[in-house]
This record gives C-alpha cells, sequence and structure tokens, in this order.
C-alpha cells in the first residue's frame, strides 16, 4: 500500500507543480479581483450620489440602515466611500496589499455584523483573510517591489573590489 502511495504521489508531483507555479498565483489574483469588484462598485455608488447632491441618502443609510457602531453617520459615510474606492485598487493592483485584505475584512465584518441574515460577507472574509495571510502572489506589485528591494539589498550588500585590500 505505502508502495503504491509513493508511486501515486509521484505521478501527480507535476500537476503539483503546475498548480504552484500557474494556478495559485491565478488564484489569489481572482480572490483580489472578485473582492476589489464588490467593494469598489460600492464606493462608486456612494460619489455618484455625493456628486448628484443625494448625500442626504448615503446619510440616512448610515444612520437607520447599516450603522456603523461608534461612528456619526457623517463621518462613517465618507470614510466609508473612501475606503471603498481605495483599498479595492490595493487589491486589483497587489500594493500593499495585505492592508487593503485587512481593511476590506473589518468593513466585511462590521457589514456582516449589522445583517447576520446573509452570508456573502462571510464569503469575502475568508477570501480576505487568505489573501493576508498569504499575501498577493507574484501577481503584483508587492512581489516585484520586494524582489526590487531585496535584489538592491543584495548589491548593497556585496564586497567592493578594494575592500580587503591592504594599504601600502
Amino acid at each position: 500500500m505505502k508502495s503504491f502511495l509513493l508511486k501515486a504521489d509521484h505521478l501527480i508531483e507535476p500537476l503539483r507543480h503546475i498548480a504552484d507555479k500557474f494556478a495559485t498565483p491565478l488564484l489569489y489574483l481572482g480572490l483580489r479581483l472578485y473582492v476589489a469588484e464588490d467593494f469598489f462598485r460600492s464606493g462608486w455608488g456612494r460619489l455618484k450620489d455625493y456628486l448628484n447632491g443625494s448625500w442626504e441618502t448615503q446619510l440616512f443609510l448610515f444612520g437607520m440602515e447599516h450603522p456603523v457602531p461608534g461612528l456619526d453617520p457623517a463621518l462613517a459615510a465618507p470614510v466609508t466611500m473612501v475606503a471603498e474606492l481605495i483599498l479595492p485598487v490595493l487589491l486589483v493592483f497587489g500594493l500593499l496589499t495585505r492592508l487593503g485584505a485587512a481593511g476590506l475584512f473589518m468593513m466585511a465584518l462590521i457589514i456582516q455584523l449589522t445583517y447576520l441574515e446573509h452570508f456573502q460577507h462571510i464569503v469575502w472574509m475568508t477570501m480576505m483573510a487568505v489573501i493576508f495571510v498569504k499575501g498577493a502572489g507574484v501577481i503584483s506589485f508587492d512581489y516585484l517591489l520586494l524582489k526590487w528591494i531585496k535584489k538592491e539589498k543584495e548589491i548593497e550588500n556585496e564586497p567592493t573590489e578594494n575592500c580587503c585590500a591592504k594599504s601600502r
């Protein structure tokens, strides 16, 4: 039996490699894009209300429909709008991704606590928890920046040709 399992494991090793190389980065990108789209669309709607002179609708919603605990609607509405416009953009580009994921996780948590009968927010929280824990993956500016920073640090730490030469 052990021999069979080892052979089976050996056979699927190329599939694991392909998944690690291609599927995992696409999965992380998909998670980021899915959640970003929902939150950005909400923020865009709030911005349109503000620009069209319908901001009272948002103040009503934050005062009566879904109040944010401990925040005045006059503060909660614009803060939420700005967060819903900025944090999803961070996710899409994979820039400061963990910060964006943490912020959207907290927003989804507040929404979930407000609307206990809806479970979509739990899905969003799970997706953002994965991104927070694992990072944005290789399809992100975070990855490119970290790679660049590490390369710069290596160049900085390389000894120069004359560093160890004795003075005469």
